[in-house]
């Protein structure tokens, strides 16, 4: 320990620092600093030091008060009400990482409950996602991170075929620009076969323009390329909805609007969790809590790692725009010696088509003290914006938004049964490749799982109900004239266009509406439907919407939110209240 602190100051002669290092390896930093991106710099250089495993990080930025959710009220109101559940497995996070593992578990007879503290699935890092499913090439040989990354691109193959969502196989291109550059491109290229990747091809700068004509297009000199075959993109969203509906579908229940707020345990063991709609006892509890899920093992008992929040800006643009960007490729493109020399911790981002032919600027990435901060900057969407094509206007863009990437100072992700209270379960820091290694992240903790019910000699036992097919509902816009005309002589509501922009029928809002995982805000129908993600972001659509969604819940139109608790559209009703009926 002597030595880590040495190591430290030396790094940082500025700050006062003290220490303490657990029997694991995990190191707790205590003292103050100048700035946040301090703090960062310091846990991260500690993780890196030999004999750390990870790092706790106490240290205090002077002058400015880190934003800590209070669960003191949570935690006395969900008490106040009692038992609300008795189940199997707990899942705490409806990301698709919780998602997920709730739909592979649901194969076991298990009683499985998901609770989320948002309203809907996919609110947190998931949504705000560029889509990417890496092959695994830019990832850390030898790491969890780099293993379940590639696993996990393979398993989305099967993924897609049961659950009937996007996926796009459309390849990845690493290119050079200079012989001279040769040596960065078989760098990445031995990384890329040492983590087992599929596929992966070194080309030359003809075969390279042949990949990918874009290349040709934009007059870049490529003189080499690596190409990655198996990169694919999907609409994280639609994926975790998929995967929400199907594990509901087999028996599993969610609870929204619901906020871990304690971990009870008993003689080292995990039996439960206080949330806010009660007290939920449970065997196996699962941390998928995203940047909250180290405040969750801490109250679980295990303090053996800190989520600092980076913060990632997107910019979607117009489709319409899309065919004026000469330079924009059919597959992911990025310029191999950036990669190979840059020295931050994340891969950023770009530019890219998502499945839905918008293109999609960014993320950024910066450090944040707040893991609740959703705002954008001017800087940030500039970043965003910049690394692509300098002859986009902001005026191309309909939409900005911003999410939180769940980063630790190991830069790996944490999975596993603590070793401190068992029963308990951590899938933590699962930021980018997070999206890509989901399917193996799933069936890794199912694994844990079932090794947990060996070791109490109650070995799982599969359901022979399991269905792990999730029938594909139309999609309106995709289909031929023909088929459209069908779709309509059978139910004349798909004729009915709700959202223009993006031509979205109510047949499509209603099947929602009545999904196993029903939407309960406007923000929720647009991620299943994408109504209202079009140019006008609702402006046409959004009171059609309002209206189905009321009537459906049954409830009035000034109940309706945008996306949850305190979001509520229409503040009250002009309109007399109809005798025996619901205002609008």
């Amino acid at each position: 320990m002597r030595k880590i602190k040495k190591a430290l100051q030396k790094a940082f002669p500025k700050v006062e620092l003290s220490v303490g290092l657990d029997d694991r390896g995990i190191l707790t930093l205590y003292g103050e600093c100048a700035s946040w991106q301090q703090l960062v710099d310091i846990g991260h250089k500690a993780a890196r030091l030999p004999g750390v495993e990870n790092v706790v990080n106490e240290l205090r930025v002077a002058g400015q008060r880190i934003p800590q959710k209070d669960y003191r009220p949570l935690r006395d109101a969900g008490r106040s009400r009692g038992l609300a559940a008795d189940v199997d497995v707990l899942i705490i996070g409806a990301g698709i990482t919780g998602c997920g593992i709730a739909r592979e578990l649901a194969k076991y007879k298990l009683d499985i409950l998901v609770v989320e503290m948002s309203g809907d699935v996919a609110t947190g890092a998931t949504k705000a996602n560029n889509g990417n499913i890496h092959p695994g090439h830019a990832e850390k040989p030898g790491t969890l991170k780099a293993r379940l990354n590639v696993e996990g691109n393979r398993l989305y193959t099967r993924w897609a075929e049961e659950l009937h969502f996007t996926l796009q196989r459309c390849g990845a291109m690493g290119f050079i620009t200079s012989r001279w550059l040769w040596p960065a491109l078989l760098y990445g290229y031995i990384k890329a076969l040492k983590n087992g990747v599929e596929g992966v091809q070194l080309v030359g700068g003809r075969r390279a323009v042949e990949l990918e004509p874009g290349l040709k297009r934009s007059a870049i000199g490529v003189k080499g390329a690596m190409w990655l075959p198996t990169m694919a993109l999907v609409e994280p969203y639609q994926v975790t909805v998929a995967l929400a509906e199907n594990a509901a579908e087999n028996g599993v229940r969610f609870w929204f609007n619901c906020t871990a707020a304690d971990i009870l345990t008993e003689k080292g063991a995990a039996v439960g969790a206080v949330t806010t709609k009660g007290i939920v006892r449970s065997r196996i509890i699962i941390n998928c809590a995203g940047v909250y899920a180290d405040e969750i093992s801490a109250m679980a008992g295990d303090k053996s790692f800190t989520i600092h929040p980076r913060k990632g800006v997107i910019a979607i643009l117009d489709k319409a725009r899309s065919p004026a960007y000469d330079c924009l490729c059919d597959h992911v493109t990025f310029e191999t010696v950036r990669r190979t020399l840059q020295k931050s911790y994340t891969k950023g981002g770009g530019m890219c088509y998502t499945p839905e032919k918008n293109i999609l600027m960014g993320p950024s990435a910066s450090e944040s003290p707040d893991k609740e901060d959703l705002s954008t900057s001017a800087r940030e969407l500039a970043y965003a914006m910049g690394r692509g094509d300098e002859t986009i206007d902001y005026s191309d863009v309909i939409r900005y938004f911003a999410g939180n990437r769940p980063a630790d100072y190991s830069e790996d992700f944490i999975i596993g049964m603590s070793p401190i209270t068992a029963g308990f379960i951590n899938v933590a820091a699962i930021q980018s490749p997070g999206l890509a290694a989901a399917p193996a992240i799933a069936g890794k903790v199912e694994q844990i799982v079932a090794a947990a019910a060996e070791e109490r000699g109650e070995p799982l036992e599969r359901d022979p109900g399991w269905e792990p097919l999730r029938l594909p509902q139309p999609e309106f816009r995709h289909l031929s004239r023909a088929e459209q005309e069908a779709l309509i002589r059978k139910d004349p509501r798909y004729g009915r266009i709700i959202c223009r922009c993006e031509t979205i029928t109510e047949g499509e809002i209603l099947d929602a509406l009545r999904s196993p995982v029903p939407p309960a805000s406007i923000d929720a129908v647009k991620r299943r439907t994408r109504a209202g993600m079009g140019r006008c972001q609702g402006g046409f659509c959004q009171p059609r919407v309002l209206e189905l969604l009321a009537r459906e819940r049954g409830i009035s139109w000034t109940e309706v939110t945008l996306k949850g608790e305190g979001s509520r559209i229409l503040l009250k009703s002009n309109r007399p209240r109809a005798e025996g009926g619901a205002d609008k």
